[in-house]
């Protein structure tokens, strides 16, 4: 018997430096809502557990209150729904496969790897870029 392996990737830093096309859909909803926006570097210490969880890290910022001081669960699930609105529209306007990662999925297949991606990014949009990229 033949072992077979199969690897699971994480999406975002680690396949495709989707960072850009981040920061710029999280500067659309910060500017529509009026908070600060961000740099692209700001933005990579905020990408982790979704888009509500992004959005909610920057406007805390370092006082971590901001997002909690917004009473209105309606204004953050409309933020939300922007940011992944303009994301989905504009998912691959920067974002890049990050170094070497083609070579080693072109490997991997070669190889009859198994392979997965397992992301907090909604499924449509996870497709969508994995298909554009």
């Amino acid at each position: 018997m033949t072992q077979q392996y199969t690897i699971l990737f994480d999406l975002d830093g680690t396949l495709v430096d989707t960072a850009p096309d981040l920061m710029r859909a999280h500067n659309h909803v910060m500017q529509k809502f009026g908070y600060p926006t961000k740099s692209t570097e700001e933005i990579r210490n905020l990408v982790g557990q979704g888009a509500g969880a992004m959005l909610g890290r920057s406007i805390w910022g370092q006082a971590k209150k901001e997002f909690g001081k917004i009473d209105d669960q309606k204004i953050k699930e409309e933020m939300v729904k922007d940011f992944i609105n303009f994301y989905g529209k504009n998912i691959v306007k920067e974002s890049t496969l990050v170094n070497g990662v083609k070579d080693f999925l072109t490997w991997c297949k070669k190889k009859n790897i198994s392979m997965a991606v397992c992301t907090n990014k909604t499924e449509h949009l996870a497709i969508d870029l994995l298909k554009k990229i």
